[in-house]
């Protein structure tokens, strides 16, 4: 098959495929946004960036594991997955827990809000056994297995290993085509060698995601500086993406430069392709490029008419920084829940109403007021549930 008869087979195919049923993205979870973001989509490399402890980790856990996680559990017929994830500052464990208070938090219709801290009783505090019931129950159970199978966690920290294990999944799970091709060898002799041509994957409905977290942490290979390494990742995941239609999700710190007085003086507090840590390849190398800002920690008391004196920690700008093949610069407020990783599109500036009813359920979590055993909310979940199901 010839490179045009492959390209417009893909066209027909995709199309074919909506009017199917099927889908070409895992679809965006922030829908107002969606026209800047439009979700997951094979053979798309992604970086999510900011300055230091802002949510890069939580917020890519949202998008990229949680999102296609729940989607590919609950539309089996639409898609499977398979994800690695390299954690180089966390542990398996951890990630573990922040998706089952997430879990929690979702599947409760909001109510039981336990944070990962709480969760492991570390505040002295014992967590309610009936929390750990539910986690233990079957509704739960089926989800955490479905995690556990999809999720493959590696120990590698540096960037030909990642290659070689996802690679081989790929290889074991699909079939590469090579063809004959001359190229000249050292001696300056022509020689004709098997190159790369395609691959078909078994399944093409899966998607393959590899989240690297943070690239900054990549452990040099010998001989190399952490620059060279960090480009190395890239030029990894490049090939991934357009070999096998891997999607590649890397997070990358922004330089502490971002902030400094002179960048708060200038107004230049957001994230941006240049203020990349380490490398700049990585945005050259991108589909997708998107930056996270939080205005209460430069201590700004408004910011693109949300009144942050109110919002506190509990606010980040979301901006498509960098969309090869979309539209760029786009950028939404999204109220930030860090105890269970919950990331909700906020209304807009100009509707007040709205937004008052956001403030008001803000100033419940700084001063909670627990009428309810946890009992008794436990029972009101399940009664809310029932009346679903009339």
């Amino acid at each position: 098959m010839t490179l045009k008869e492959r390209a417009l087979k893909q066209l027909e195919e995709r199309r074919d495929k909506l009017l199917n049923g099927g889908i070409n993205s895992i679809p965006s979870p922030f829908k107002r946004f969606s026209t800047e973001f439009l979700g997951i989509e094979q053979g798309k490399y992604y970086v999510v960036t900011s300055s230091t402890k802002v949510g890069k980790s939580q917020l890519t856990s949202f998008l990229f594991l949680y999102t296609p996680l729940l989607y590919a559990y609950n539309h089996p017929d639409k898609m499977r997955l398979k994800i690695f994830y390299y954690p180089l500052e966390e542990t398996p464990e951890d990630i573990m827990h922040r998706f089952m208070s997430y879990l929690l938090f979702k599947l409760s219709n909001s109510v039981i809000r336990v944070s990962p801290t709480q969760l492991k009783s570390s505040d002295n505090y014992p967590i309610s056994e009936n929390v750990l019931d539910l986690l233990k129950s079957e509704e739960y159970t089926k989800i955490l297995e479905f995690f556990e199978k999809t999720v493959e966690f590696s120990s590698s920290r540096n960037a030909t290993g990642m290659y070689k294990e996802v690679r081989k999944y790929l290889e074991d799970n699909g079939t590469t085509h090579y063809k004959k091709q001359k190229i000249k060898n050292d001696y300056g002799q022509t020689i004709e060698v098997n190159a790369f041509d395609y691959y078909e994957p078994n399944d093409p409905d899966e998607y393959v995601i590899v989240i690297y977290d943070h690239v900054s942490l990549t452990i040099p290979e010998q001989g190399f500086t952490l620059k060279q390494s960090v480009d190395k990742v890239s030029e990894y995941f490049v090939l991934l993406r357009n070999r096998y239609k891997v999607s590649p999700v890397l997070i990358q710190q922004q330089s502490f430069e971002l902030e400094s007085l002179d960048a708060f003086k200038n107004n230049k507090l957001r994230p941006t392709a240049q203020g990349l840590s380490d490398s700049k390849y990585p945005s050259r190398d991108c589909n997708c490029l998107l930056g996270i800002f939080s205005p209460f920690k430069h201590e700004l008391p408004e910011y693109k008419g949300y009144n942050i004196t109110i919002f506190k920690d509990k606010i980040r700008f979301l901006e498509v920084i960098l969309n090869r093949g979309g539209s760029a610069g786009g950028l939404v407020a999204l109220f930030f829940d860090g105890a269970v990783c919950d990331w909700v599109e906020l209304p807009r500036p100009d509707d007040k109403r709205a937004l008052d009813k956001v403030y008001e359920y803000i100033r419940k979590l700084d001063h909670p007021i627990v009428s309810k055993t946890f009992f008794s909310m436990l029972k009101e979940i399940y009664n809310i549930k029932k009346l679903f199901k009339k």
